[in-house]
């Protein structure tokens, strides 16, 4: 009986055009719900979503399809979709496309496109859609062949979801769409890439740098409520007793009725957490993106040593040193650093001594002489 099943569905395969070949590449993907509004060129992709076990969830505008999928990213993790049709339908994407992208939230966007045989000259609602997403997008391209389809679905959810997280635009000739592959083809297999732990010299690096703080504060963004990093936070914040800060987006990662919380900080006016970083020398940046808000609000003389945690380095100008960075989660990082930096002991900077040392290049950057390049005012 099972080889009889596993012939039915390659012969399904085999017949099945690139719209449900798309939509099988979704449901493997693990996509619940497609925001939008459909259109003559994208009416094979919405057809074949009927009983696929995903809901086409109608709106008004294509931009509020392009916000509820930002909205459903951020909330669950997974990559929300949103799709339209082309010209006009798949511009009013954009906005939600690009938003989603500056919030770090996986968004994967398809819209439908002219067909191939008159895309390269001017003709009725065809524009070039790959190039004006390009800007507001971590990938954007085109499917110009049908036997690519699986290997694409698979790029785009695993660049969007991917930290750090954003939006992922693919347009869909309307020719295309129609289309058969050469032969029976499957989704790709989904497989996760889990961050590295992180060494045992940077480690020790970081805990150097705690131990020569008077006034070090925590700043936790929006990264460190993407990494579930928060029980391990408030550990390393009592062990350690250092006050924490949020971000906007990183508001519900530390408990606002915590002894030491400091609350959200603020970038319009210089507020009550504004002012505990007023003192500070050392930050503590975990999971703080740089278009969270300008870090010159808080680090206005670039003076501050910064230690960064997070699952990506941080960008700055390639002209001046990085900081300590590592690529590993904020909850392992946390409670790493929790274990190398103990109160109980003599001194953390003995505690952090203990650490085997490391001679890689990699970790020979000195962070507690670093600044980073964008904490200096534009003065």
């Amino acid at each position: 009986m099972g080889t009889e099943d596993a012939s039915e569905s390659q012969n399904t395969a085999a017949v099945e055009d690139v719209a449900h070949l798309l939509v099988r590449c979704l449901r493997a993907e693990g996509v619940e719900y497609v925001f939008g509004i459909p259109g003559e060129e994208n009416i094979r992709f919405v057809d074949a979503l009927n009983g696929s076990g995903i809901r086409y969830v109608l709106v008004r505008h294509e931009q509020a399809a392009s916000f509820m999928a930002e909205i459903y990213g951020r909330l669950t993790g997974r990559a929300g979709v949103c799709s339209a049709t082309l010209g006009p339908g798949a511009i009013n994407l954009l906005l939600g496309t690009a938003d989603a992208t500056t919030n770090s939230a996986p968004l994967v966007a398809l819209a439908a496109q002219g067909s191939l045989r008159r895309i390269h000259k001017e003709s009725h609602q065809v524009i070039d859609l790959v190039s004006m997403f390009a800007p507001v997008t971590q990938w954007s391209a085109r499917i110009e062949c049908p036997d690519a389809v699986p290997e694409m679905t698979r790029k785009a959810f695993k660049t969007a979801q991917s930290e750090r997280p954003g939006a992922v635009f693919l347009a869909v000739p309307e020719d295309i769409e129609a289309e058969r592959p050469a032969g029976p083809l499957a989704p790709l297999q989904v497989d996760t890439v889990r961050a590295d732990a992180p060494s045992p010299c940077q480690i020790a690096r970081a805990a150097d740098v705690l131990a020569a703080a008077r006034h070090p504060v925590v700043l936790a963004g929006h990264g460190a409520a993407r990494a579930g990093a928060s029980t391990a936070l408030v550990r390393f914040a009592e062990r350690l007793n250092i006050p924490v800060a949020t971000t906007f987006h990183g508001k519900g990662v530390f408990p606002d009725d915590h002894p030491n919380a400091l609350g959200a900080v603020g970038f319009m006016r210089h507020d009550y957490g504004n002012f505990g970083f007023d003192a500070a020398d050392v930050l503590l940046c975990v999971g703080y993106e740089i278009q969270e808000f300008d870090p010159v609000k808080i680090n206005p003389n670039g003076d501050k040593r910064i230690v960064y945690v997070h699952r990506f380095p941080p960008r700055w100008t390639p002209t001046t040193r990085s900081p300590w960075a590592s690529k590993a989660t904020s909850r392992r990082r946390w409670t790493r650093s929790r274990q190398h930096c103990p109160r109980d002991s003599p001194t953390i900077r003995e505690a952090a001594r203990r650490s085997a040392p490391c001679s890689t290049k990699s970790c020979s950057t000195d962070v507690t002489t670093t600044r980073f390049p964008w904490c200096r005012s534009a003065s």
